[in-house]
């Protein structure tokens, strides 16, 4: 498949991306991989595939919670579908995230996961920066690839940044309502009326870097809001030093408690 359709990004949006931490392009991949894909999405929901090992949750939801799913994700899904490691989508966001990020190509990795915003009642994705959530023991130079398999509007919840908020540190962060067992992260110091915001049509793509302050409203439409998101980079630098996030030890603490109480 990855062969099919070629494209590229230019040096003005190169420099784009390196000044304001995001990039929005209006195609990617093509309509029939978009279509295929969206079966594979669809089994791995209906499935909840993984649930058992983690790999689907509810990233808006406290955990274990009864009632429907308002935020659900999977995680490597490339794990139960490795096609999706052929695809024009993964092919060309590995070249296009080279380029952004300054690096070789051959040193980019990573792998994928996916968000559901179901019809009229998914939850908002609230402002974050995607290195709040990962190891602390790491410096990481990564970026997200977000291609919605469903139109991606401001009433459905599209992406909205914050330009050149990738160049401030990691802000401080809590769990979304205060509560350990929900697994989202919000920040506190933003402010939307900054905000950009970047809907795209289906075969588009945003691209933001690890630090940038991001966001997606709630979907507010009839049609469920379907998105597969790529995490690239080259591997993280080892820190003698690990970053201070407690909000990460809150969560394990909590997870901990939990399971041993069941």
């Amino acid at each position: 498949m990855k062969d099919q359709f070629e494209i590229d990004v230019t040096e003005e949006e190169i420099e784009f991306f390196q000044e304001n931490g995001f990039l929005s392009i209006n195609q990617i991949t093509t309509d029939e991989e978009i279509d295929w894909m969206k079966g594979l999405y669809d089994q791995l929901f209906n499935d909840r595939w993984g649930e058992n090992e983690g790999n689907y949750f509810d990233l808006g939801g406290r955990r274990s919670h009864q009632g429907p799913d308002v935020l659900p994700q999977v995680l490597g899904p490339e794990s139960r579908f490795p096609e999706l490691r052929e695809t024009i989508y993964f092919h060309n966001t590995v070249k296009i995230s080279a380029k952004l990020l300054g690096v070789e190509k051959e040193n980019i990795n990573g792998g994928g996961h996916m968000i559901l915003k179901p019809a009229q009642y998914g939850r908002e994705t609230p402002w974050h920066q995607d290195e709040a959530y990962w190891n602390p023991h790491e410096m990481a130079h990564r970026l997200s690839a977000w291609l919605p398999l469903d139109p991606a509007t401001l009433d459905s919840g599209c992406m909205q940044f914050i330009p050149r908020s990738h160049l401030q540190d990691v802000l401080p962060h809590r769990h979304v309502d205060d509560d350990p067992l929900v697994h989202a992260l919000v920040t506190d110091e933003v402010n939307p009326d900054q905000a950009v915001a970047c809907p795209i049509p289906l075969g588009g793509a945003t691209f933001h870097h690890c630090r940038t302050l991001h966001y997606s409203g709630p979907n507010l439409t009839d049609q469920q809001r379907r998105a597969y998101i790529l995490v690239v980079g080259p591997p993280g630098k080892k820190l003698d030093k690990p970053f201070k996030r407690p909000w990460i030890e809150e969560g394990q603490r909590a997870v901990a408690n939990l399971k041993s109480r069941s």
